[in-house]
């Protein structure tokens, strides 16, 4: 790394730390302002600055400073086992050695420190793994994720040709690219992956979809009889993966609060080849048009708004901007909507209710209370679901992804069945 790569670094990672916006977002605009920086530049950028926000507080400590550039200084030290002299050179300001900053670190005792989480975080993931698989996973949540992407089956029902010509046209190692562990419409690449360029992709043949979320596809089990409603359509990844699933047919309703999402909705669905789709647009979960719709769904599906604190591998500014009090607040709105959304569901139908949160206070505890509240509707096993589309998950009631066994973000989803 050279002097203008690490004061656009620091430049990038003080941008963010002064903003609300997501990281991802910041970046984006960095480089929007940064047109000078070449291809390889911008992967060195954008390499180091999420491996920092990733290792946030575990630098910090290391460092005894918030200081951008002690922090990109450590990150080089950690990851890049940089000596004195290139730190020197880089950073002349710097008063402490080498030596001493990995000293500090073998001293580092606190797994919450050292893994670099919020301590509320680490306690939530050690009552769910025991003391063999946490370091497992603790591992695996400061390393970057994979790049998921889903075929098209509308477009093109073969995942081998979908590989083969991502081999033949990305210019990183073929071995890399492969089918999905678990879902039967995916394939893996690695993250950073560059597709947008592609002709599968601008055609419509490919989506960007986590693999868990193309799970929640199939566990919503529509059809195309159906008439279903994506309540929290949001960017709609969920939305035209269910479409193939209906094979373009029957009614699928997208609705969401913000419009903007709903535009690039629209625009998805035209390169996607469906058109069994209709996107709405609500002011709120109790909007007019919900209230025409009622009792009319076979399927509803509320993909709740979140944390997201089960994507932290991929967003790992999500883990600096939460704490159980704003957890709590997200319960309350969670458990207002998908009341809001059950009155769509017909006798018979289902009420899908997902997250991307590992968290039981927004899973669990949102369906156990719904259910407590509204005896019309019943919790049912998805593992008949599961077995049905070959996904190799063992489950209850409830599906849970695990970090460590099924190496993917946190998913959660429960299906509950409208008995009266």
């Amino acid at each position: 790394m050279n002097i203008f790569l690490f004061k656009k670094i620091s430049s990038a990672l003080q941008d963010h730390l002064n903003s609300e916006h997501p990281a991802d977002s910041n970046l984006s605009y960095f480089f929007k302002n940064n047109t000078n920086l070449g291809v390889k530049e911008r992967g060195e950028v954008a390499e180091t600055y999420y491996g920092i926000i990733r290792n946030k507080l575990l630098y910090e400590n290391l460092m005894q400073s918030s200081q951008v550039e002690n922090l990109v200084v450590a990150h080089l030290i950690i990851e890049k086992s940089y000596s004195d002299e290139e730190i020197k050179v880089l950073f002349p300001d710097i008063t402490i050695s080498t030596k001493a900053i990995k000293d500090r670190l073998n001293k580092i005792s606190d797994s919450w420190i050292r893994y670099s989480l919020p301590e509320w975080i680490f306690r939530k993931l050690a009552e769910s793994y025991d003391e063999k698989k946490i370091k497992l996973v603790l591992n695996k949540l400061i390393s970057p994720s994979y790049l998921d992407v889903r075929v098209n089956t509308i477009k093109e029902k073969s995942r081998e040709v979908i590989i083969k010509n991502l081999q033949d046209n990305l210019s990183i190692n073929p071995k890399k690219i492969a089918l999905s562990n678990l879902s039967p419409i995916g394939v893996r690449l690695p993250r950073g992956s560059q597709i947008q360029n592609l002709p599968i992709f601008k055609d419509g043949l490919i989506e960007v979809q986590d693999e868990g979320s193309q799970i929640l596809s199939f566990i919503v089990d529509a059809n195309r009889k159906h008439m279903v409603a994506d309540f929290c359509a949001g960017a709609g990844g969920k939305t035209l993966a269910l479409g193939a699933m209906m094979s373009g047919s029957g009614r699928l309703y997208a609705f969401d609060v913000n419009d903007k999402r709903l535009t690039n909705l629209r625009k998805r669905l035209k390169r996607s080849g469906l058109s069994n789709t209709v996107c709405h647009h609500i002011n709120n979960e109790n909007d007019v048009r919900i209230k025409r719709l009622r009792g009319k769904f076979d399927r509803v599906l509320v993909d709740a708004p979140c944390s997201g604190l089960g994507t932290i591998r991929r967003n790992p500014d999500l883990k600096w901007k939460h704490d159980l009090d704003t957890i709590f607040e997200m319960q309350k709105k969670q458990l207002n909507i998908l009341t809001a959304a059950s009155k769509l569901t017909k006798l018979g139908g289902r009420l899908i209710y997902a997250t991307c949160s590992f968290i039981p206070e927004e899973n669990e505890d949102v369906v156990n209370g719904f259910v407590k509240d509204n005896s019309g509707f019943k919790v049912m096993s998805i593992q008949p679901i599961l077995d049905k589309y070959d996904i190799a998950v063992t489950t209850g009631d409830f599906f849970k992804t695990k970090f460590d066994e099924h190496d993917m973000d946190g998913f959660f989803a429960a299906v509950l069945e409208r008995v009266y």
